[in-house]
């Protein structure tokens, strides 16, 4: 039988081999290194622990944000949640539809059909897929994807995942160059993708979910270099990231110079999604602006929070508050009664899997972690 593992991990060997020093330093998942996140797998058998992470405890705070949905991409998401469910119960140890992952991707798949830049199939870049759902979200309605991702484990669980579900339809470049036309899911290994020799897809849209601000920066800038280089100055085109991702290094401020400073300007953040799109001369424009903005003392912004703080405790202070905490600062904030629109989506779990759990929920839950 196959190792997939060891099949992957002599491919990363020989890929390793093809870059330099820093490439790899780049796509060495700088952050879960230091926290400890585990993104390696000796084994196939440890592949289930990827199954719906990385969005536990979030399901309803993730019908908050599709609530506007149509008929079709309910249709999209019960034919997906179905597949994924189907997967896990011929793969893993586990029963599970993937809802909390499954039901973020449809928010990320809706933010990317409202930016499209043509009707008709699209072709779509997503780095850092995580579970993999967007992908086959995207695949489901007829688009063709494409998927770079650093960490191993993810990387295998998604290839299990996809060559199950769509056979032939999958390809992946780190067991071939030779593409077929027809694939409707591509994998791209990151050798490969830091490899500067080797061009890209050239794809109509590049979506980044959770994962930017935990970059080094490095990446960021392989990234966004890649992408000015196939695109140019073509407004059409388009990155999304529906979320920075965990700013651990405190280096967002960085992270947006650096990719202005590769020719891509910032579009303004609406509740919590970012874009941007390739225009040199704009994007130097904003980065000499932004060179330009006072900065502040440690000690000043200190002094301005405890001046803040002691305002809003005030009674003014706390109705103040109350009115500012009505406003749509991040769509995950809204008052919303998701029973309203979403509860055809909550019955359709709840009767293909009743009372569905991950492992990481009920970890979280024995230990008292109410924080996901």
């Amino acid at each position: 039988m196959e190792n997939l593992v060891e099949k992957y991990n002599q491919a990363e060997r020989v890929g390793r081999s093809t870059v330099p020093n820093r490439a790899i330093e780049a796509f060495s998942l700088e952050l879960w290194n230091t926290l400890g996140y585990p993104f390696k797998v000796n084994d196939e058998s440890e592949l289930w622990r990827y199954h719906d992470v990385m969005q536990e405890g979030r399901f309803d705070a993730n019908l908050r944000l599709i609530s506007n949905y149509t008929d079709h991409e309910f249709e999209l998401l019960t034919k997906t949640a179905k597949q994924i469910l189907g997967f896990s119960e011929r793969h893993f140890p586990i029963r599970n539809s993937g809802k909390h992952a499954l039901t973020r991707s449809l928010y990320q798949y809706q933010l990317i059909m409202k930016n499209r830049p043509h009707d008709g199939p699209l072709k779509i870049l997503e780095i850092g897929p995580g579970c993999g759902y967007l992908g086959m979200l995207l695949a489901n309605d007829g688009h063709e994807y494409y998927a770079m991702d650093a960490a191993q484990a993810f990387y295998l669980y998604q290839k299990v995942l996809w060559s199950d579900v769509y056979g032939a339809d999958y390809f992946d470049y780190s067991e071939s160059s030779s593409r077929p036309e027809n694939a409707k899911i591509t994998h791209i290994p990151w050798w490969r993708f830091a490899n500067l020799s080797i061009p890209l897809p050239n794809v109509d849209i590049v979506t980044v979910n959770h994962a930017l601000a935990e970059m080094h920066e490095n990446a960021v800038k392989t990234i966004f270099t890649r992408l000015y280089t196939m695109w140019g100055d073509d407004d059409k085109k388009i990155v999304i990231a529906e979320n920075l991702g965990y700013d651990y290094f405190k280096r967002k401020a960085t992270m947006f110079a650096n990719i202005r400073s590769q020719g891509f300007s910032f579009q303004r953040a609406l509740k919590g999604v970012y874009t941007w799109r390739p225009d040199k001369e704009r994007a130097q424009a904003e980065l000499t602006i932004a060179m330009k903005k006072p900065t502040y003392s440690v000690k000043a912004k200190k002094r301005a929070s405890r001046f803040v703080a002691l305002i809003f405790k005030s009674p003014i202070g706390v109705n103040l508050a109350k009115v500012i905490g009505r406003g749509p600062r991040h769509q995950e904030t809204f008052d919303y009664n998701p029973d309203v629109k979403t509860k055809p989506i909550q019955d359709f779990f709840d009767n293909l899997v009743s009372g569905e759990k991950t492992a990481d929920e009920i970890f979280f839950a024995q230990i008292n972690q109410t924080k996901f």
